[in-house]
């Protein structure tokens, strides 16, 4: 990003994390999309997202099932990961293999019509 455009402050890594501990809860999993370094191949990124989950999942002393890894987005350098535990959101953010996580649920962002008027 160039220095004249700033990214706002709410797609930072630990704002994401925050929200997301406020909304999991044991019964309640959260979905995120996990963005990779580009220092990271493509071909690679099967394996590192693995790796990452099992190196989550050894650390904060969860059950192999916790974790559970979606879809793979090479692409993108990209995977989706979704648990009930909201402790993993927290340690996945920090990991510097890691770009930034956003959620896989986001709120409707298309414009609302504006001049609207009601028809007779």
């Amino acid at each position: 990003m160039s220095d004249k455009i700033k990214a706002s402050s709410e797609w930072e890594s630990e704002a994401v994390a925050k929200r997301l501990r406020e909304t999991t809860s044991p019964g309640q999993p959260s979905s995120v999309q996990v963005f990779l370094n580009d220092e990271i191949s493509a071909n690679d990124l099967p394996e590192k997202a693995k790796e990452i989950v099992n190196d989550m999942s050894a650390s904060l002393s969860l059950p192999a099932d916790a974790i559970k890894i979606g879809k793979v987005y090479r692409s993108a350098k990209s995977f989706s990961l979704s648990t009930d535990v909201p402790d993993v959101f927290d340690a996945i953010a920090k990991r510097g293999e890691v770009k930034t996580i956003l959620e896989s649920a986001q709120p409707d962002i298309q414009p609302k019509p504006k001049n609207v008027k009601d028809v007779p």
